[in-house]
């Protein structure tokens, strides 16, 4: 796990709201407090979609909205002259793109039991953090994985412009 703050909140937060920087990341949940709490479970209701799309995501295996598809309501949740009390959005990476993280790395692991890379983007009290996280469907007794993610991380938020330090 690496924690870090994100010391230009407004780059930050325009490449998150309004770029497209997060974009093919999957949320998995987003809770966002202003006068009222707006919680979304980025997990797909696939009853909703006709018989085509349910195809397309089955044989994508997408089980959540990418970040794209619903960052414009989060994005008019907290626009405003008032800055939101706080706000949590869980970004996960895709199991394609996990596979290929970990095709791109010495470190041998089967991405099937890997349940999930993510991001933890928490605002409050006028401060912003990102905290990264690791989940297995196995139990592993090494922190590779950990160090992988958190070196990717640090590699795309550089890439990205995106100024944060270590806490």
């Amino acid at each position: 796990m690496l924690a870090l703050k994100i010391t230009d909140q407004k780059n930050f937060t325009n490449k998150l709201f309004l770029g497209d920087t997060f974009d093919l990341f999957w949320l998995n949940q987003a809770e966002i407090i202003t006068s009222n709490v707006f919680s979304i479970d980025g997990k797909l209701q696939t009853d909703f979609f006709d018989n085509d799309e349910q195809e397309f995501l089955a044989s994508s295996h997408r089980t959540f909205s990418l970040w794209k598809e619903v960052k414009p309501f989060c994005y008019s949740v907290i626009r405003g002259k008032k800055a939101p009390l706080s706000f949590k959005i869980v970004l996960q990476f895709s199991p394609n793109k996990t596979a290929a993280l970990l095709q791109s790395s010495a470190f041998s692991l089967s991405p099937e039991l890997i349940t999930g890379l993510y991001l933890n983007l928490q605002y409050k009290n006028k401060t912003l953090f990102c905290i990264t996280g690791t989940s297995m469907k196995t139990f592993l007794p090494g922190k590779e994985l950990d160090h992988l993610w958190e070196q990717y991380v640090m590699d795309f938020f550089h890439r990205s412009g995106l100024s944060v330090e270590e806490v």
